[in-house]
């Protein structure tokens, strides 16, 4: 006789489908697509590239400052409320950006505390938490294909809203317009389709059975990919070493990822490319994420991630030196490439360490204070990048220094060997490995 966890489908690959949906709708457009219409909107409201620089760093902390208020919402109403919320919020945000915001100091409020409020509890966080809990032997593949949405949304994003604003005259609000939009269909979408475990489905990770589910006996395999079947508490997890060299790379590729997208079109400009060509540029970037995502999803359950890690940050790192030089339009792909490539590689794997070295149950909380982190020193970049450029009239200095952080960030990652949990000053044996 069947078991009741064998008589529906898996309904984990459905629902990595619908985060990565909403992702694309909530998420990616505003956080990327804006890197377009702030460029239209700085020029409409005569604002210098520090303000430009402000106002995207004013959304991108508070895309990640909440972070523990989001892992108190997922802890305690579920993944699906913080969804809806979160998509509401965004699309309330992006209406009135489009019908209200006239000063700067109204754009950066609307735009860092409604849109990025919502971007930060409709982003990137819920569904990778709804990820480590579905998956288990697959999280690494689970966890790229899911975040593929990052990658192919910008590199929808930032074309489909230039050709929005081009189709109404240079008018960056029909841009809002078409983002409020968005949003709503994404609540329409999370409220009807989100599940919250495998439990509510009467299922188990990866769609096993009670034979075939997760043990210690069933997952040793030949790759050595670093597993925990211990619950990590939070104290713990935050004593481990391991947890902040992790969360130190975030100051190399992450923030000259932030710092890119705020002025890289800005940038590309400056050297001579017309707009469209900036544009096209700046997409290939979110494109080329794709590749590092497939990569992941490919590997990551075989090779360690932090080994990906390590060379996904220096891929990254040398694409920024290539873009202080993009002068011509195949210096200006290839960087694109690198940058694309190593970001996508990077920050997938670097979610994946996180859920593999501590678990899946410490997993939402862990974000909720690791991203407000990584946010603030994601954050800064765009601002400083801004006031640099300013005062020298060149990004160069600052993108050799993101450079070289990304080198930096290579050592961190092959330092960061998988934790031993201690209790009582007694350590235990940390875990297990599998492919």
């Amino acid at each position: 006789m069947q078991s009741a966890t064998q008589q529906k489908p898996f309904y984990g690959w459905k629902l990595l489908f619908i985060f990565w949906i909403i992702i694309i709708l909530n998420f990616t457009f505003p956080t990327f697509g804006t890197s377009v219409v702030n460029t239209y909107m700085a020029k409409a409201m005569h604002l210098d590239r520090e303000k430009l620089g402000l106002a995207f760093s004013v959304f991108s902390l508070m895309a990640g400052l909440p972070g523990p208020l989001v892992a108190a919402s997922i802890n305690r109403l579920g993944i699906r409320p913080t969804l809806v919320i979160g998509t509401l919020l965004t699309s309330c945000g992006a209406l009135l950006m489009a019908a209200y915001a006239r000063t700067t100091f109204q754009a950066i409020l609307i735009l860092g505390l409604i849109v990025g409020a919502g971007a930060a509890m409709a982003g990137t966080v819920a569904p990778q938490v709804g990820v480590a809990r579905w998956f288990h032997r697959r999280r690494a593949r689970a966890m790229s294909l899911v975040l593929t949405a990052s990658g192919l949304g910008g590199s929808i994003a930032v074309p489909t809203l230039n050709a929005v604003i081009a189709r109404f005259r240079g008018n960056w609000r029909a841009a809002w317009w078409c983002m409020a939009l968005m949003s709503l269909v994404a609540a329409l979408i999370a409220a009807n389709f989100v599940k919250e475990s495998p439990a509510q489905m009467n299922q188990l990770p990866d769609g096993g059975d009670a034979a075939g589910s997760p043990s210690r006996a069933n997952l040793r395999g030949r790759g050595g990919v670093f597993k925990t079947t211990e619950s990590w508490t939070l104290g713990e997890t935050l004593r481990s070493p391991t947890l902040w060299l992790l969360v130190a790379t975030y100051l190399g590729f992450f923030m000259g990822f932030f710092i890119y997208v705020a002025h890289g079109i800005a940038h590309l400009e400056g050297l001579g490319h017309p707009p469209a060509e900036a544009a096209r540029s700046l997409a290939l970037i979110f494109g080329s994420s794709l590749l590092g995502q497939v990569v992941v999803a490919t590997l990551g359950d075989r090779i360690e991630p932090r080994f990906l890690s390590a060379v996904a940050v220096c891929l990254y790192g040398g694409g920024t030196l290539v873009a202080i030089h993009a002068t011509d339009t195949r210096t200006m792909y290839l960087y694109a490439i690198m940058m694309g490539c190593g970001f996508g590689t990077a920050f997938t794997c670097l979610m994946t360490i996180q859920s593999n070295y501590f678990g899946p149950k410490v997993y939402p909380t862990l974000l909720g204070v690791t991203t407000p982190v990584g946010t603030i020193l994601g954050a800064l970049g765009p601002e400083i990048a801004g006031r640099y450029f300013d005062r020298y009239g060149t990004y160069a200095g600052v993108f050799e220094v993101v450079a070289t952080l990304c080198f930096l960030s290579a050592v961190m990652y092959l330092l960061a060997v998988p934790p031993a949990r201690r209790i009582s000053e007694k350590q235990v044996s940390p875990a297990i490995e599998t492919t």
